[in-house]
């Protein structure tokens, strides 16, 4: 064998190769090469970082991604839920219900969502429908300080005061972080 030495700008760096000897016809698999060009961001960088801008307060490009994600034909019912809250924070009810109903869809028992939806419903002066999502949420995590406060508020617009009573008296029970 022999050995081939290629000079490099820095002194002392050399890269040796050694001849092998085969035929090119034994080889029957494809050769690929991979280079380090840059690709698309995957379903969960996409996530992570949308949660991540949201979760520091920069909005607007929460939903910006939120948007990708939603273009590229991925689907996650906690992404729906977010932007749906984002979009109502942005009082855009309407499209913050579609996107929140989108979210139950995908994953019926998910309490944040119909919490959401809930508090969607009231602003949209849908009372009855709000009681029951928020009903909904407490029903599939009873813990839900949160759902119980927003539940307390609604009854009390509905003209239930005692229930009312009882919800906010529970949320505040739980000692939530509002």
């Amino acid at each position: 064998m022999t050995e081939k030495k290629i000079n490099k700008k820095e002194e002392g760096t050399e890269l040796k190769t050694f001849p092998v000897s085969f035929a090119l016809g034994e080889i029957k698999e494809n050769i690929a090469f991979t280079t380090n060009t840059p690709s698309k961001p995957s379903k969960e960088q996409i996530i992570n970082q949308a949660f991540k801008f949201h979760t520091q307060g920069n909005i607007s490009e929460a939903v910006k991604l939120y948007q990708y994600f939603i273009n590229e034909g991925f689907s996650d019912p906690i992404v729906f839920s977010n932007y749906g809250a984002v979009l109502k924070d942005l009082g855009k009810l309407e499209e913050a219900e579609l996107l929140i109903r989108k979210a139950i869809k995908l994953k019926p028992d998910l309490s944040i969502a119909y919490s959401n939806l809930g508090i969607i419903l009231h602003d949209l002066k849908e009372l009855k429908e709000a009681e029951s999502c928020l009903n909904k949420a407490i029903e599939i995590n009873p813990n839900y300080a949160i759902a119980y406060f927003n539940l307390g508020n609604t009854l009390k617009e509905l003209g239930k005061f005692k229930e009312a009573e009882l919800s906010l008296i529970k949320a505040i029970e739980l000692k939530p972080d509002f």
